[in-house]
């Protein structure tokens, strides 16, 4: 975009035309052009601009000093674009041109301050827009050696930016309150608590915050948190109603801020919230697992049972709350369908979850001080982590670990992981392993390594399948997962409609969905899409119309479809480019594939958002905590990574899209890969292949899969090797039939004669 643009939150950043200014000669310099940047449509005067940074200095010193720097200024950014002037100065004043598109974050801030908190009330999306603006104080971290003048407006600024920071945060908290949306709620109170780390209301709200989420222990863990800042800061103890709240919460009643009040009940939620139920059994018997790993040592649990049953919904709600009440370390990795085929998939993402908690500096060191090579076959499953310790990298025609060597340093690293560094006794780890049925073979190896190992750690695989066929070997608890009960539908209908109206839903959802969960919540969904299930007063819905039965033979599929017609043309585009991208994807790049305006991908990312089409995706368990997360996630919904809610919605949209128009969405998604990551082709070749494959693209496919073959057989993958050794083999016949040239054709058929000597090497190594 060809624009001057200069961030001024946070630190000190200017752009022009995309390309970052660097010219600058001093710290003055940039102080200068922050000074202008925050007061951009009013000229100043050189001498008021004078004193601003040099009032130690003679006038004529001065002025000489501020004439050199704006030499300096107007040259840095000429060197970017020299055919627009940036600065307009003349004897008397200087100013930023007002005819050069200009774009400074604080502007932008502000606007949204103001419009967010409008006397009309509050707009969570202007006040969202704001939040992804306040990077941090304004001018954080800029210091100008003697200019007390400067120091002085710089300080204000801070100020003035930080209180409307802290608004913008205390409304949001509010509203996500009033909607029962905790998790958001969460993450602004932290982030209001990183601006007033003294705050009480701060601490308050995340007290609240996680009572109402269900984590009962961490609300009360905040209180001692408060406690001790405070008696280490000011030598104080909490206010009275931060001491009243604490102990309402031990007692397991919140009430509302102001003395028992009920929230806003002219507050429209966002969705129907569908409760969990029937599943007390095999809640139970997740429980007694988990006792028997803390008390027993380590074991493998698969919840198994048909698609859209519940299981990772059941799993995921267990382990939030037993780790709300007994610390644990939560490591999760997943499998996937309709997915470039990547070996050890679910345990690189194991990996990269567990470093994202840790600084770099602390991984190497944790890396370097694994016995063996472990750090090395680490690296191995988790490429992406290379950077963090390149030493430790496999060289190049070093053997492929085997199976063996990799549950190793997998169980190394665990029990460094959870080792606390003063040391002493090691915490339970959980490993979260989601759709196991769609594991490629040498994670189901990988795997059947790991199990036998368990008992002399307190080490908890706990594992979802749709079938027991990929674990049969392996021993371990098994908790199937039945449909819901008629009784157990009607729980979910009087938790929506009230114990009077339950009857009117109740029975037609369990008649119709079968008693599969899945199907209830889409139901559901689709009665509020129709305008059928409306909001009411005290946080519950009613019904206002007739419910229209659905085919007889219901396809949760087809449900999901009527839903998604409903969606605007820009957003079931953006969710085809989304569903094409794969399971979970990254909405930055989808917006680059669909080359749509950054407001329209937030507005879509939002309104999928509220329909539970899709979700956050945490990089780690730990997200809500971590604040380099939250700051990801207040940029805007553009800038994070999502999935889908349910795979079934991923199968529904995918199956909606015609062949060709899919081909076409394949090669939009590769070519925003490409443009955004080529240039690490070792840690996205898997990815690039799949895309370019699907598109029909076999000449940028080819290097692709061979490179994916190289990267699979290195670590001692040899199926996936494999596989793609004979999908770069069909690429080349494909390419050989319509070359144009004998050439061509004789330099793929050397191509051809290559990748058969490798894949015979590979075989007998």
């Amino acid at each position: 975009m060809s624009r001057l643009e200069i961030r001024l939150l946070g630190g000190f950043e200017v752009h022009w035309a995309g390309r970052p200014v660097r010219g600058f000669e001093s710290q003055k310099v940039r102080g200068l052009c922050a000074h202008l940047a925050a007061h951009r449509r009013q000229a100043h005067s050189r001498e008021r601009l004078a004193t601003l940074l040099w009032a130690e200095k003679s006038e004529e010193a001065a002025r000489r000093n501020l004439r050199q720097a704006l030499h300096n200024l107007r040259s840095a950014l000429a060197a970017v674009d020299d055919r627009r002037q940036a600065l307009n100065i003349t004897h008397r004043t200087v100013q930023l041109s007002p005819e050069v598109e200009t774009w400074v974050d604080v502007d932008e801030f502000e606007r949204a301050v103001r419009r967010g908190l409008a006397e009309a009330g509050p707009d969570p999306y202007q006040l969202t827009l704001a939040a992804s603006l306040y990077t941090g104080d304004f001018l954080a971290g800029f210091f100008i050696k003697d200019s007390p003048p400067f120091e002085e407006w710089m300080i204000t600024e801070q100020e003035r930016h930080r209180d409307a920071a802290i608004d913008t945060f205390r409304t949001l908290i509010e509203s996500y309150l009033r909607r029962g949306e905790y998790r958001l709620g969460i993450q602004y109170a932290r982030r209001l608590l990183a601006i007033d780390p003294l705050s009480e209301n701060a601490h308050r709200y995340l007290m609240r915050l996680y009572s109402l989420s269900g984590r009962r222990s961490r609300a009360l863990s905040q209180f001692e948190t408060l406690r001790n800042l405070l008696n280490a800061e000011l030598a104080v103890e909490p206010m009275p109603e931060t001491r009243e709240l604490f102990e309402q919460i031990l007692i397991q009643a919140v009430p509302s801020e102001k003395g028992g009040g009920t929230a806003d009940e002219d507050e429209e939620p966002v969705g129907p919230l569908i409760p969990m139920v029937g599943r007390r059994r095999p809640y139970e018997q997740l429980q007694a697992a988990w006792q028997q790993v803390q008390d027993e040592g380590g074991r493998l649990t698969v919840l198994h049972g048909e698609s859209g049953i519940g299981k990772s919904r059941l799993a995921k709600s267990f382990v939030d709350a037993a780790t709300a009440k007994r610390h644990a370390a939560v490591l999760s990795g997943r499998s996937y369908a309709a997915a470039p085929l990547v070996s050890y998939r679910p345990f690189g993402e194991i990996l990269r979850g567990a470093f994202a908690d840790i600084l770099p500096e602390d991984c190497r060191a944790l890396l370097g001080d694994l016995p063996g090579g472990a750090g090395g076959d680490l690296l191995a499953l988790a490429p992406a982590l290379a950077e963090l310790a390149p030493e430790l990298a496999p060289a190049e025609g070093k053997a492929a670990p085997n199976i063996e060597s990799l549950a190793s340093s997998i169980l190394a690293f665990l029990d460094r992981l959870a080792r606390p560094a003063e040391g002493g006794a090691t915490a339970p780890v959980i490993l979260l392993l989601d759709d196991l049925h769609w594991t490629d073979p040498p994670s189901r190896r990988l795997l059947a390594a790991l199990v036998p190992r368990l008992a002399a750690r307190r080490l908890w695989i706990l594992a979802t399948s749709r079938d027991l066929e990929p674990l049969a070997e392996l021993p371990g608890d098994r908790i199937g997962l039945e449909r819901l009960g008629s009784d157990e539908v009607q729980e979910i209908a009087a938790s929506l409609l009230g114990a009077s109206g339950s009857e009117l839903l109740g029975g037609p959802l369990a008649e119709w969905s079968g008693g599969l969960p899945l199907a209830v919540a889409e139901l559901i969904n689709t009665l509020w899409d129709q305008g059928v299930l409306l909001p009411r007063r005290g946080g519950q819905w009613t019904l206002d119309g007739p419910i229209e039965q659905p085919p007889a033979a219901l396809e949760v599929t087809e449900l999901i479809k009527e839903r998604l017609r409903r969606l605007p043309t820009s957003a079931r585009r953006l969710l085809a480019l989304a569903a094409v991208a794969g399971q979970v994807f990254d909405a930055e790049l989808v917006q680059k594939a669909d080359r749509e305006h950054l407001a329209v991908v937030d507005i879509c990312i939002r309104l999928m958002l509220e329909r539970w089409l899709i979700r956050q995706f945490p990089v780690s368990w730990s997200h809500g905590e971590r604040q380099g997360d939250l700051v990801l996630w207040a940029q805007g919904a553009r800038r994070g990574t999502f999935e889908f809610a349910h795979q079934t919605i991923r199968e529904a949209v995918l199956d909606d899209i015609n062949p060709l128009r899919r081909q076409v969405l394949h090669a939009e998604v590769a070519e925003a890969l490409a443009a955004s990551r080529g240039h690490e082709p070792e840690a996205v070749c898997e990815e690039l292949a799949y895309h370019y494959l699907q598109a029909g693209d076999w000449a940028r496919a080819l290097p692709c899969l061979e490179l994916a073959a190289e990267k699979a057989h290195a670590i001692g993958a040899a199926e996936t090797a494999e596989w793609y050794a004979d999908r770069s083999l069909e690429v080349v016949d494909r390419l050989r039939g319509a070359a144009a040239s004998a050439a061509e054709r004789d330099e793929l058929s050397a191509r051809r004669r290559a990748v058969l000597q490798w894949r015979r090497r590979s075989e007998t190594a």
